[in-house]
């Protein structure tokens, strides 16, 4: 493998830690015992590429993090790391508190091996993209945890890193920060620097990155295209759903069912979606809609076991992966339940095995254009409202459709149509 074009060449790593010395173990003859972190973890990241590493907690994210900036060394296995880079593990990291947030910036360059001459040619950029102007001479630790990532970020995406990891840190930033954070990335990748981006964000995820690596109890269980390396990550996530919820309810309060175990579905188990097709008012199945059309979802669900508590519903998405829009059955019983709406409430009722369950759900078609997947879920919410949720059935890329521009009669720009009006003040 090429190391000229890569800037990460991992191949075989395997990370092990002590546990504690237990000095009964030692009395009776026995060595120190040991935990494995990383398992035979294998990968490259190529320049200019943008790459997600995901997995649930204490999957072996963090440890492969600190091999890939130095802080650790692999147990057995090889790295090799081509550039420099500029991480940003932990909210403050490599800041010196009684520091001024401009010596911080010549301070952390210097340890890069950045001159001081560059560095200076830099700074306002650095403080204009940080807004510190008024700041930038205080000590750091005088700084909100907001100022702390504008800085961090600043610092480390103007030192020109071949490689720069991001791990969490841009959560804490406001939102029109991170939209400049996101647009700053996609310059740097642009221009040939590589992204090592860990997130539990799927959505983000799926908008800076092309590839991920998805790591589960130290094991790499998947590596290569992000949008089915998010996909493989949620059926953990639902199998993991699966087995809390067996633990922690009676054998009356959840279906004695295995979990759903097929490509694109995940779920406890229980219910399984028939169809789910998309139509026009009159019944006549659609796949191209115009802005401001009805369109309507209809679903049909098997009971496989008794059910209550239901709530049968979508998730739109851009052909991309962001989200949309969602709503279901417990949307509307919310909205009746606060009077917004009149209706029964779909959640009261209750279903016997075998029982087929349909809705219909409209929706105008107020999207800009573009091609757009429909994701149906059949779900158990212990109380009315969403917080305490039970996946039963979830079927990516249920159905799609396109919506097609209509620039002599629709003249919005974007993704949906905020029916605004211009008035004139004067």
């Amino acid at each position: 493998m090429s190391s000229d074009r890569h800037v990460i060449v991992a191949d075989g790593l395997v990370k092990r830690f002590a546990l504690g010395w237990n000095p009964l173990r030692q009395l009776l003859g026995h060595g120190r015992q040991f935990t494995t972190a990383l398992d035979g973890i294998s990968f490259s990241v190529e320049r200019g590429e943008a790459v997600a590493i995901i997995g649930r907690n204490g999957s072996g994210k963090s440890t492969l993090l600190q091999l890939i900036t130095g802080i650790s060394r692999p147990t057995h296995g090889s790295l090799l790391i081509n550039g420099r880079i500029t991480a940003l593990l932990e909210l403050g990291a490599g800041f010196h508190p009684e520091m001024s947030g401009r010596e911080n910036v010549f301070m952390l360059g210097a340890v890069l091996g950045i001159s001081r001459r560059w560095i200076d040619a830099q700074l306002d950029k650095i403080v204009d993209f940080a807004e510190l102007s008024s700041y930038i001479d205080e000590p750091v630790k005088t700084y909100s945890s907001g100022m702390f990532v504008r800085l961090s970020f600043a610092t480390a995406t103007h030192f020109q890193p071949d490689l720069l990891i991001i791990d969490e840190a841009l959560a804490v930033g406001d939102a029109l920060f991170q939209k400049r954070c996101h647009a700053r990335i996609r310059e740097l990748v642009g221009n040939g620097a590589s992204l090592l981006f860990v997130s539990h964000d799927h959505e983000l995820v799926r908008t800076l990155t092309t590839k991920t690596l998805l790591l589960d109890q130290g094991k790499m269980v998947f590596w290569g295209d992000t949008k089915e390396g998010t996909r493989r990550y949620r059926a953990i996530l639902f199998e993991h759903e699966a087995h809390y919820w067996s633990r922690v309810e009676t054998p009356a309060e959840i279906p004695d069912v295995k979990p759903v175990a097929e490509s694109l579905v995940y779920g406890i188990g229980g219910a399984r979606l028939l169809s789910v097709r998309i139509h026009d008012a009159t019944g006549h199945e659609r796949s191209v809609f115009e802005p401001g059309e009805s369109a309507h979802v209809t679903l049909i669900a098997l009971c496989e076991t008794d059910l209550e508590h239901l709530n049968v519903s979508i998730v739109i998405r851009r052909d991309r992966g962001e989200k949309i829009y969602s709503w279901g059955t417990l949307n509307q019983d919310m909205a009746i339940l606060h009077g917004a709406r009149l209706g029964d409430i779909f959640w009261e009722r209750r279903f016997r095995a075998g029982e087929t369950v349909s809705v219909t759900i409209e929706f105008l078609c107020r999207l800009g254009a573009g091609n757009y997947e429909v994701q149906g879920v059949v779900s158990r919410e212990l109380t009315p409202r969403y917080g305490t949720q039970q996946i039963l059935y979830w079927r990516d890329e249920a159905t799609f459709f396109r919506v097609v521009g209509a620039p002599d009669w629709h003249f919005f720009g974007g993704l949906c149509d905020l029916e605004a009006v211009s008035r004139s003040n004067d």
